[in-house]
């Protein structure tokens, strides 16, 4: 056996642990289009620019050409007029989530020099990421709860929490938690009404149900076709089925995007300009993001959505035969979180996972303890 084939077999012998990341049995964490050739595209993508390094544009221009290419593609997702809207492409939805806060903290900082002690709005149900960039940059959170049947915030909660510090809102379409959209539309007036950035997590939900809407399924507003939402993060590593870490953090014009950015030039060594939180970064998953949104297409992602609608719907129908379980909510994405009052969901995933299945169990949530799928 040479060297090659022996790292290669150590390699696969530390992976005897892990569950199949093909075929579905993993409900969380991994997403697979099973196309099979489209992997194949994106590995041989992804290793033609693996060694290119994303820190400085002017010795990759490719990598720029392709950056613009993916955020101008995705933006016509979310905007009837996507050529007034300006994006960065990042390792990963906190990596987008991260950004969008700093943002608006800068924002705020120029347009509102009064704010010392910054806020943000956070239903309980959205995503730890906030939390993280709170902690990262300084920033309070105020925690607002979520109704007790439908899981989506409330509005005039929101409203009430707002105060002279509060730089930012939040929604999720959809949240993690149990895949049910906030009411965007209304969170967008309030943020015309106190000149407050809006926020939308759509890093689970937003690529999928942008595909609903145009299969004619029903779908909420929730993107910049909204006149009050000024940031939007959608990834490309879950329903767009592109390798990890892909993701898009998207703002209304270029004059918001300006102020996720980070220069230093106050050090002896080359002007430092950076769009993202990372500095050197491989343009593999860049190159590998693009390769496959080419390869699929709108067709393909039309035929991947219905397919997962038509599946949600059959999987929906089954749990509400059943005694023990119940979906939390109305989920308007592919997710569906499931409860019980009568069973032990810890239990339920454990012998689930005995058999190759992986469910993940929600400890945090503040109502429930669900168990997602």
């Amino acid at each position: 056996m040479n060297k090659r084939e022996s790292i290669l077999q150590a390699l696969s012998e530390i992976q005897q642990e892990d569950l199949n990341p093909k075929g579905g049995n993993v409900w969380a964490y991994v997403y697979d289009s099973g196309l099979r050739e489209a992997e194949r595209v994106a590995k041989e993508a992804h290793n033609m620019f693996m060694n290119h390094n994303g820190l400085d544009f002017t010795v990759f221009p490719s990598l720029l050409e392709l950056e613009n290419n993916i955020v101008a593609e995705i933006a016509e997702l979310f905007s009837n007029d996507a050529m007034s809207v300006a994006g960065t492409f990042t390792s990963g939805g906190t990596e987008s989530i991260i950004l969008a806060v700093k943002a608006a903290r800068d924002y705020a900082s120029e347009h509102k020099p009064t704010i010392t002690a910054p806020e943000i709005i956070l239903p309980t149900t959205a995503h730890a990421a906030f939390h993280k960039a709170a902690h990262y940059l300084g920033i309070n959170t105020v925690i607002v709860p979520v109704d007790n049947t439908t899981f989506k915030v409330d509005s005039y909660e929101v409203e009430k929490s707002i105060t002279p510090n509060t730089i930012m809102l939040i929604g999720s379409s959809v949240n993690y938690s149990h895949g049910v959209s906030d009411p965007i539309s209304e969170l967008s007036l309030l943020a015309e009404k106190y000149e407050v950035w809006l926020h939308v997590d759509a890093c689970i939900g937003g690529f999928l149900l942008a595909y609903y809407k145009k299969l004619g399924l029903p779908v909420i507003d929730f993107d910049f076709n909204l006149p009050g939402v000024s940031s939007l993060s959608v990834d490309l590593h879950k329903y767009a089925f592109t390798p990890k870490g892909a993701s898009v953090i998207l703002y209304r014009d270029k004059q918001l995007r300006k102020y996720q950015y980070y220069t230093c030039t106050n050090w002896s060594g080359y002007p430092v300009i950076n769009t993202t939180i990372q500095s050197t970064k491989s343009g593999g998953p860049l190159a590998a993001c693009w390769a496959t949104l080419k390869y699929i297409g709108d067709d393909g992602y039309k035929k991947l959505a219905e397919t997962i609608w038509q599946a949600k719907q059959e999987i929906t129908k089954h749990f509400m035969r059943l005694d023990d379980l119940y979906i939390l909510g109305d989920p308007e994405g592919s997710l569906l979180a499931i409860g019980s009052d009568t069973l032990d969901i810890f239990q339920l995933a454990d012998e689930m996972k005995k058999s190759g299945w992986y469910v993940q169990v929600q400890p945090g949530d503040l109502i429930h303890n669900p168990l997602s799928t």
